[in-house]
């Protein structure tokens, strides 16, 4: 998830620094007149929607990150016997999962499992 994010950021850098020596070599042209129903420059527009997209970007990134970090417990039902476990969302992964202490738990196809957020 975070190379998509830094991966997106590097490109639109790109595109930035591409666009503005492009602009530099262009030979300056006299800006028209200002509209009379326009307020807003479109390079402050651009700049502000790169800010939204960006502080969009950053919120689900701590979204999904906080999520990952949730501790759940996990109870196991085989053949009537149970195992309370505690586990980090993040590390649950199908059937396979690794506990608090560091414990790689990998359940058979008839263990039910019981997850149960506090």
């Amino acid at each position: 998830m975070l190379s998509k994010i830094l991966f997106t950021i590097a490109v639109i850098i790109g595109v930035i620094i591409f666009f503005r020596h492009r602009q530099s070599r262009a030979v300056p042209v006299q800006p028209p007149a200002a509209e009379p129903g326009r307020s807003l420059p479109p390079r402050i527009a651009a700049f502000g929607l790169l800010g939204v997209l960006g502080a969009v970007a950053l919120l689900i990134f701590a979204l999904e990150w906080r999520r990952g970090e949730r501790i759940v417990s996990i109870r196991v039902i085989s053949n009537g016997a149970t195992a309370d476990y505690r586990a980090r969302y993040k590390s649950i992964k199908g059937r396979n999962f690794v506990t608090l202490d560091g414990a790689r738990v990998s359940l058979g196809e008839s263990d039910r499992i019981e997850m149960i957020e506090p």
